[in-house]
């Protein structure tokens, strides 16, 4: 064997080839994410694409790997609420998430598909833990008018979060950072 088919086999088995998609390419504090949740995060957007009569980036581009990046964050994102809804002690009620994929499937949208995408449940699913943390962060806010108490709790719920994305340790392996 020459030592250029020793060396891609090398980086075949240190890229995770064999193992399927699941490689991490990002830790979110102690979650991981793995290339398999990627790569179903990018193949939902690539068939609404598909669906709209859009064009998507091919493989390898430098344009499909900014966006494949900019998913991952979403990914991150989500990884991060549902850390601070754990630390608040905020659940999402099953029958609320129900309720809400059944109007929305009732708007067209499907909650998954063949390929088991998920899509539409995990957003509806971080919309409800966004509303169970801003209600546990700004429950004790007050003040004497109506604009007033949702400025503040405004304030009180930026505040949070911008300190949620300070304390959350992310690392993102090489090559899959937004902005990469």
């Amino acid at each position: 064997m020459t030592r250029l088919a020793l060396a891609a086999v090398g980086v075949a088995l240190l890229t995770g080839c064999g193992g399927g998609g699941h490689k991490t390419v990002a830790d979110v504090g102690n979650q991981q994410i793995t290339q398999q949740q990627l790569d179903a995060l990018v193949q939902h957007f690539r068939h609404e694409a598909q669906l709209e009569g859009k064009d998507f980036p091919q493989d390898g581009t430098k344009g499909f790997v900014a966006l494949r990046n900019q998913l991952l964050g979403l990914l991150v994102y989500r990884a991060e609420l549902q850390q601070a809804a754990d630390r608040l002690g905020v659940k999402v009620d099953q029958d609320a998430l129900n309720q809400r994929l059944a109007a929305a499937q009732n708007g067209g949208e499907q909650e998954g598909d063949s390929n088991g995408d998920t899509y539409n449940r995990d957003s509806i699913e971080s919309e409800l833990l966004k509303e169970g943390i801003a209600a546990k962060v700004t429950r004790d806010v007050s003040g004497k008018t109506a604009a007033e108490r949702a400025a503040r709790r405004n304030q009180a719920l930026a505040a949070y979060l911008a300190r949620l994305q300070r304390e959350t340790k992310v690392r993102y392996e090489p090559g899959f950072a937004p902005g990469s």
